[in-house]
């Protein structure tokens, strides 16, 4: 950490394993490689940030990728102070990352802060949230992001009978309107994606060996715009059957435009507002886009037929 930390602009791998004691005078070889991969692996457990940047000019050359220490991930707790309020919302954070497999991380800093007095845990209690991260995957890949290593996993898509494979470079963990979802660099397809973990139907499998790779400057940001400029444009028409709990329930979704008994329902993703709106069977018709109400038809049909086979 310390060889990181005066580094300025990094240090490649090599230039560590000629700086640090524990790997000073030892032969380059898969045991070194090794270590150094759990070495990085605890730093990143303990909460340090690590970046991995290639020069351009070495595109394709990954023994002069430079890692370094981010200045912003070290600093006393002494130059940190939180209004209760703040601790409260701090606490409602950790709660989700706990429900969503980070116990380990988010046990440690919610003991630290609970270790002040101050800190008000009765509203914490009262409101906590109910949301749970329950794709299986969301651990696996929360993990890889951290620690900057690409993953496989199978990925079924709406539609598809069966799932493709996919290698992913893993940017970061999304979390948009209730949803859990990646966004990275599918390297099979050269573009940036953002996949829906819910969507993940297989165990995420780390890519051996690791290679690394760098995530662009402001990657969660720039998903989480474009997620947000998708569900501004794409819209939808339903007609709602008054007093229902489709009425209540949508009229209360974000953005949502109530005229009479139509509404104007905004989304992210057709195959998902699809699914809403089935849940609610003849207390929703789908005015507009005809797409959607084929995607709605098709789902009451498949469980209309699949009652009809039980019965």
């Amino acid at each position: 950490m310390l060889a990181l930390l005066h580094a300025a602009h990094g240090a490649t791998k090599r230039e560590l394993f000629e700086r640090v004691a524990g790997y000073q005078g030892r032969p380059i070889d898969a045991a070194l490689e090794r270590q150094f991969e759990r070495d990085k692996d605890d730093l990143r457990d303990q909460g340090f940030v690590i970046t991995v940047f290639t020069p351009p000019a070495e595109h394709d050359n990954n023994q002069e990728s430079r890692y370094r220490l981010l200045d912003a991930a070290i600093g006393t707790p002494e130059d940190l102070a939180f209004s209760d309020e703040e601790r409260t919302l701090i606490d409602l954070a950790l709660r989700v990352w706990r429900d969503g497999g980070l116990s380990e991380e988010s046990q440690l800093a919610t003991t630290k802060l609970r270790a002040d007095p101050r800190f008000r845990t009765g509203l914490a209690q009262a409101v906590s949230p109910r949301q749970s991260a329950q794709d299986r995957a969301f651990h696996a890949l929360k993990r890889a992001t951290e620690r900057g290593q690409v993953v496989q996993f199978g990925y079924l898509k709406p539609g598809e009978r069966e799932a493709m494979q996919r290698t992913v470079e893993p940017w970061c963990v999304l979390l948009f309107r209730g949803r859990w979802m990646l966004h990275g660099f599918d390297v099979d397809r050269g573009a940036p994606r953002t996949f829906l973990m819910r969507r993940v139907v297989s165990d995420v499998v780390p890519r051996r060996p690791r290679v690394p790779f760098a995530v662009p400057d402001g990657a969660a940001d720039a998903a989480l715009a474009e997620l947000e400029r998708i569900w501004s444009e794409a819209t939808a028409r339903v007609r709602v059957l008054p007093g229902s709990d489709a009425e209540v329930r949508l009229a209360r979704r974000r953005d949502t435009v109530v005229e009479g008994d139509e509404m104007t329902l905004h989304h992210a993703d057709t195959n998902l507002l699809a699914d809403e709106l089935a849940g609610y069977g003849a207390e929703v018709v789908v005015l507009d886009p005809p797409e959607l109400a084929a995607l709605v038809r098709d789902r009451l049909t498949r469980i209309r037929d699949a009652h009809g086979e039980e019965g």
